[in-house]
Formats: C-alpha cells, sequence, structure tokens
C-alpha cells in the first residue's frame, strides 16, 4: 500500500502540486489504526462516560476516580484511544485524583473522521473550561496529546498545575517532513501543504515548535518521560523541551519503546508520584 501511495504521489507532485498538497493534507489528518488491544477494553466498558455538548460533535470524556480528588486530564496519542493511558490512570484514580480521559476527536468512538493538533487544542480549552478548580488540574499525555496540551494552554493562557509528558515532539516542520518523505511528496508539492498549513492555523512553523510553545504556557511543573529508543518521536525531542523549559525534568528508560511505556511499571509509579 505504501508502495502504491509513493506512485500515486510522485505523479501528482509533478503534475498537479497543490492537488497532491491538499490530498497529503487530508491523508495527515486522517487516523488509521482504530484497533482496540485487550488490555485497553476493560477501562473503556467501564468508565463512566462523559459528554460535553459541541457543535461538531459532543466532547466525550471517560470519567474514573474520586470524585472529591484533585483533577487530572488525560490525552491520548494518535491513532490510539483513552484505554492506552488505562495503566497510568487507573493508578492515578486509585491514588485518590478525579480523572477525565478525553477521546480526541476521531478516534475510539468518535464519529468525525479527521482531526489535527491544533483542533485538538481548541477541544482540550473547552474541557478546562467546563472543569471546575482550574488551578488545581494536572495532565497526564502521550505523544499527540502532549502537543495538543501545549498549544491549548499557550493559546488560552490558563494556568495548571503539573503536566506529565509521556512523550512529545518538538519541531512539528520534522513530522510534516517526514511523513513527507514516507509518501513521496517532493519539494514543490511539501512547500504547498507546508503554506496551507500555515495559512490555515494562522502561524508559522517556527512557532510551532513545542519546546517554545510551553514557555508561553502557564503551570507549575513539567515531567518529560520518554524512552532512548523510541523509534516514533526520537529521544531528542525531549531533550530539546528540556533545555528550553527550566520548570521541567526528565525521567528516562530504554527498551519500552513508543507504547510500552505507558505499561511500565516504573513509569507509572514516577508520573503518580510526581503528580501527588
Amino acid at each position: 500500500m505504501l508502495d502504491i501511495m509513493k506512485l500515486r504521489f510522485k505523479f501528482l507532485s509533478i503534475f498537479g502540486p497543490k492537488k497532491a498538497a491538499d490530498l497529503a493534507l487530508k491523508i495527515f489528518q486522517k487516523p488509521h489504526f482504530n484497533k482496540i488491544r485487550e488490555r485497553e477494553k476493560e477501562f473503556l466498558n467501564t468508565a463512566k462516560i462523559v459528554r460535553i455538548k459541541n457543535d461538531e460533535e459532543d466532547i466525550i470524556l471517560y470519567e474514573t476516580g474520586d470524585k472529591s480528588g484533585k483533577p487530572i486530564i488525560a490525552v491520548h496519542g494518535w491513532d490510539s484511544n483513552p484505554g492506552s493511558m488505562s495503566g497510568i490512570t487507573n493508578k492515578l484514580a486509585k491514588s485518590g485524583f478525579h480523572i477525565f480521559s478525553l477521546n480526541v476527536p476521531a478516534h475510539g468512538i468518535s464519529k468525525r473522521k479527521s482531526t489535527n493538533m491544533f483542533d485538538t487544542s481548541d477541544i482540550i480549552i473547552k474541557v478546562l473550561k467546563w472543569i471546575d478548580r482550574k488551578e488545581e488540574v494536572s495532565f497526564v499525555t502521550h505523544s499527540f496529546g502532549s502537543g495538543a496540551v501545549s498549544l491549548a494552554l499557550q493559546k488560552s493562557g490558563i494556568e495548571v498545575d503539573k503536566l506529565a509528558f509521556v512523550t512529545s515532539p518538538d519541531k512539528l516542520w520534522d513530522i510534516f517532513k517526514d511523513y513527507a518523505d514516507m509518501i513521496g511528496l517532493n519539494d514543490t508539492a511539501f512547500k504547498l501543504m507546508i503554506k496551507k498549513t500555515e495559512k490555515r492555523f494562522g502561524r508559522s512553523f517556527d512557532k510551532m515548535q513545542i519546546s517554545k510553545v510551553l514557555n508561553d504556557a502557564k503551570y507549575q511543573q513539567l515531567l518529560l518521560v520518554h524512552d532512548i529508543d523510541d523509534k516514533i518521536l526520537p529521544f531528542g525531542n525531549t531533550k530539546s523541551i528540556h533545555h528550553s523549559n527550566p520548570k521541567s525534568n526528565i525521567f528516562s528508560t530504554k527498551g519500552r519503546g513508543h507504547y510500552r511505556i505507558l505499561w511500565d511499571e516504573e513509569v507509572i509509579d514516577e508520573i503518580a508520584q510526581f503528580l501527588i
């Protein structure tokens, strides 16, 4: 399938670069992995589903834990679902926190077909405004979710307590470039895709760097959890964020990868201790 896609985009990039850019961006914003892993099912089947009215589609949250406890918002990664973080959120619920696990648009039981980090950040802002005791809210996030939360905090100006990022992107331009290389987009079509993205979201890519975005966000502490062998988001992303943000600390692992790190007991305990 990837080889066929590369041939298609190679042809389109030459004879219709604008069409190639539009199609590439459309595909980029559409999740493709909908499989629910066995260890995610129990959480998805037992947690209380809360819906917040929203124009395009209700915002979906999975609620667990002690309702009198400090609020935690969990935001999962791309091609995933709220159950992917249940190893962490179950521990936090047992520790007395009040957990709201966001079902990112176009994922899980959402009916939407596409989303992106900026649209998701707008959803996160709405969740923050809906929750009481905003100043006590902390976040635990994975990958795509870390970037979306960073953008939400910068845009909203809402002050929160702690952030626990289990992997994070940094330069979004790098993600776009890797994607363009993977599908065989040529330089002309790639530049058009970049220009279209910047126009749509009203900011240049140098202002989409998470390490810089966090400098404009209001929070107390940041824990950066990342595996040095992560093949999806390289460990260098976390090092860059840490270097630019004095309120951050790194907790690194080895051999846990990008997904299994979410279920590692040492990681789960570290996050729980950090958020207490």
